[in-house]
């Protein structure tokens, strides 16, 4: 459980899921049109005496609708960031709780609070727990504010318990359901994202770890790519069998992750291609790469690598995972690697080659 509330969450990571299977346009109407359809509710309520009655119960009640509909349409330019999303929820939360507490008739507003399990799955599909449990915080307390105007105005506790629990079970079920289930998908989903031989990422899952890492960091930071290439190892599959040269991959794969730190993000691109993104300092990566240089030269199997590097000084731009320009400048990282790794195996092998890239496209070798 404490894992789980450290967990920063899996929002970019799904988006990415719904992205690469061309489902975010069909999500993003979804909840554009639930949301709206939401926040009519306390309006059409404004015509029955269950409603607001009171004239600042009843401005509460057209905030609380309005609001909601006004939010929904953050969903209608394109898939919202981070950031967005969890101001949608925050809005959402707000105009749920205005609602329920606008409602004359203490039951439509204890009943209401229903609509926070619904937020709540959203939240425990895309965000933290600590954001989860913030919603329901703010369910419990609209509860107890309406369970409690209920039994003052109607003295009927068995209905008040009934009402509260069935309030209570679908705002802890809901929510932590799917929390506890997409947990357990996203770790068959990071499997799946990971080559079999190495343990490294495959090129689909290093490419999103890349855009992620990028957006994790601040203007003016620095991040790094490397791409790897083993000299002559068709040669080695020739002289000494594929099981040889499996072996070999799979030395390299531990030589990257012993060699390159936790926080990096390794792949394994290609036959036998890797590739390496950090954050670190130029001088520290570079001192990284001649490690990693000298590390599969040591292996046992007569192999050496050319590695190509390139350092990407960010600008503001790419703080937006769902930015046209990162994925552009993140073709462009690798595609500068790739060049200086070619140019290291053309001058003979076994050497590092490093380039400066801006997202300019300013490159300096």
């Amino acid at each position: 459980m404490s894992g789980w509330w450290r967990h920063g969450g899996r929002f970019d990571a799904l988006s990415a899921y719904l992205r690469d299977r061309g489902l975010e346009t069909q999500w993003r109407i979804a909840i554009f049109a639930f949301t709206c359809t939401l926040g009519t509710l306390p309006l059409i309520l404004l015509a029955s005496p269950v409603g607001a009655s009171t004239p600042v119960a009843r401005a509460v009640a057209i905030a609380a609708g309005v609001g909601a509909i006004a939010v929904s349409t953050v969903w209608l330019p394109g898939w919202p960031t981070r950031t967005r999303s969890l101001v949608y929820n925050l809005v959402c939360c707000a105009c749920i709780a205005a609602g329920s507490l606008s409602m004359s008739y203490a039951y439509a507003g204890l009943m209401g609070c229903v609509m926070f399990a619904v937020l709540g799955g959203y939240l425990a599909y895309f965000h933290r727990l600590v954001d989860v449990v913030g919603n329901g915080g703010v369910a419990a307390v609209c509860a107890v504010i309406t369970a409690t105007r209920l039994i003052a105005d109607t003295g009927d506790v068995a209905v008040t318990i009934s009402a509260a629990v069935t309030v209570v079970a679908l705002n802890v079920g809901v929510p932590f359901g799917i929390y506890s289930l997409v947990h357990s998908l996203h770790a068959d989903l990071a499997e799946s994202g990971r080559d079999s031989l190495t343990g490294l990422l495959n090129r689909r899952s290093f490419h999103q770890a890349l855009r992620q890492l990028i957006v994790d960091q601040g203007s003016g930071a620095a991040v790094n790519v490397t791409m790897i290439d083993l000299d002559d190892f068709k040669g080695l599959n020739d002289s000494r069998g594929h099981a040889t040269g499996d072996r070999a991959l799979a030395d390299v794969g531990d030589v990257l992750r012993h060699t390159c730190g936790d926080a990096a993000v390794l792949g394994r691109v290609g036959g036998e291609e890797f590739v390496v993104a950090d954050t670190g300092t130029p001088s520290g990566h570079a001192e990284t790469t001649n490690a990693v240089r000298a590390g599969i030269a040591a292996l046992p199997f007569d192999i050496t690598a050319s590695l190509g590097t390139c350092t990407a000084l960010l600008d503001d731009h790419v703080d937006d995972p769902d930015d046209a320009d990162l994925d552009d400048f993140l073709d462009r990282m690798i595609a500068t690697a790739d060049a200086a790794m070619y140019r290291a195996k053309r001058a003979g092998g076994d050497r590092v080659e490093h380039r400066l890239l801006t997202p300019s496209s300013r490159q300096q070798d």
